[in-house]
């Protein structure tokens, strides 16, 4: 997409000017310009796709309903929670074996085992008991894609000169292709099911739809699990963050002894209600590792907060890294990691608690404010949850050495770490000789991930 002009804006009540204007300054075409690169698909469907892709026409098209269809499944109700079960049992299952060794420690490579243990959850949640990433070889060859990803979008040929990562994309489509024509998608999500009828309403082709879940996966996988390795990492590597966010997790751990077997029950749900310490947590970690940049394409020439004119076909940048480090929105401890920092209490580490929730911008925010945040955020805190209240994490080389992220890719909002981190996991006393039952109740409550959140 050629532009003449890139303006870069990196004021908070700037950017919600951008979003007030989500016709003039567009993210579709650029979504749209992303997607059909990336998946290689076919002209008739990416035509299906490009009809009023915008919205100029009135709130109709393709774009608009997938929109629509995602946004209701993935919103607190039936469908998140069915979504959130799936995938806090499957995680469950991952922390039980970590103590299959009679109490000993075991030893694992941390972003290994939380990118493949985040893709099994994330994936069984959305695609079900078919679900293609059940398959080692699905889940290698779309990891081999993501890592190649520039290569795919900078170069015409990418089948010779980004070979892995275009043979990754193709197994993993052949995987969806036949997960769909097999209709298995039918004992799939809400999620799965509304964007593959969405789609089939529009005449957008099985292959197509295989194709374009490719992308899907992108959204879904990228940055929830290098999302998990930094709390992780952040909260270990704070003794007292630790401490006092167990303390918290502790209180809501409900204990009965029945029969000489002592089981201990866990609601996530109270996680996210009760547990202000854990969840302010889990956002300073975020305002300290992400990176997503929120880009628009103008579509008119227009003025931004009647001062900044903006020429037609140039683009408009806003980088969250500026914003999340901005010393005048967070203070002069800006750069120290505070996990006090998102609490509404004011204390000797937190003397501002009130922040303006629109300087958080992980999950984006206006009319792309990411519809799976919710879904994110459980299963981020289902993980330390489990993790905090059963294991000790020890480094292997004796000290928590944060790795560099100089390698992050383009599709990515959260940093991934370079190289990895190899702990010992030590079961907590007293914890090993148990039964552990995580839940989830109704998502009766929204927790506010992001500032429009307070108007669901």
């Amino acid at each position: 997409m050629v532009t003449s002009k890139i303006y870069v804006v990196n004021a908070v009540d700037l950017i919600s000017s951008v979003q007030r204007l989500p016709k003039i300054l567009a993210f579709p075409p650029i979504e749209a310009k992303f997607a059909t690169t990336i998946c290689a698909s076919s002209k008739e469907g990416n035509d299906i796709i490009a009809n009023n892709l915008n919205g100029e026409e009135g709130d109709w098209g393709y774009s608009h309903d997938v929109y629509k269809s995602m946004n209701s499944a993935l919103a607190p109700g039936l469908g998140l929670d069915g979504m959130n079960r799936t995938m806090i049992q499957t995680i469950a299952h991952a922390i039980d074996r970590l103590s299959r060794q009679n109490g000993r420690k075991t030893t694992i490579k941390l972003g290994e085992w939380t990118r493949h243990e985040i893709t099994m959850a994330t994936t069984s949640s959305a695609y079900g008991k078919h679900n293609p990433f059940k398959d080692s070889d699905v889940e290698s060859a779309f990891w081999d894609f993501e890592r190649g990803l520039v290569m795919i979008m900078i170069n015409r040929f990418p089948s010779l000169t980004a070979r892995k990562a275009y043979h990754g994309r193709e197994l993993v489509s052949k995987a969806f292709l036949r997960y769909f024509k097999a209709q298995h998608h039918k004992g799939g999500s809400m999620l799965i099911q509304g964007r593959y009828n969405t789609s089939m309403q529009h005449g957008i082709s099985v292959d197509d739809i295989a194709r374009y879940e490719v992308g899907n996966s992108l959204a879904v996988l990228v940055n929830t699990a290098p999302a998990v390795f930094w709390t992780l990492f952040y909260i270990y590597s704070h003794p007292i963050a630790l401490e006092e966010c167990r303390m918290e997790v502790e209180s809501i751990v409900s204990v009965t002894d029945e029969t000489n077997i002592v089981k201990r029950t866990v609601d996530i749900t109270k996680a996210k209600q009760n547990c202000p310490l854990l969840t302010s947590t889990f956002q300073e970690v975020l305002r300290q590792r992400t990176l997503g940049t929120q880009v628009r394409l103008v579509m008119e020439d227009t003025f931004l907060d009647n001062k900044y004119l903006l020429k037609k076909d140039s683009t408009v940048i806003m980088p969250s890294r500026v914003i999340h480090t901005d010393p005048a929105i967070w203070g002069p401890d800006v750069s120290d990691f505070n996990h006090k920092r998102f609490t509404k209490v004011k204390n000797s580490q937190n003397p501002s608690p009130k922040l303006n929730p629109k300087a958080f911008r992980v999950f984006g925010g206006g009319t792309t404010l990411c519809p799976g945040r919710h879904f994110a955020m459980t299963e981020i805190l289902a993980t330390v949850v489990m993790f905090i209240l059963r294991y000790d994490l020890v480094p292997s080389d004796g000290e928590w050495l944060a790795p560099t992220t100089d390698k992050s890719n383009i599709a990515s909002v959260v940093m991934e770490p370079d190289t990895d981190i190899t702990v010992e996991v030590v079961p907590r006393a007293n914890t090993a000789d148990c039964e552990w039952d995580f839940k989830l109740a109704d998502s009766a409550m929204v927790f506010q991930v992001a500032a429009e959140d307070k108007h669901d």
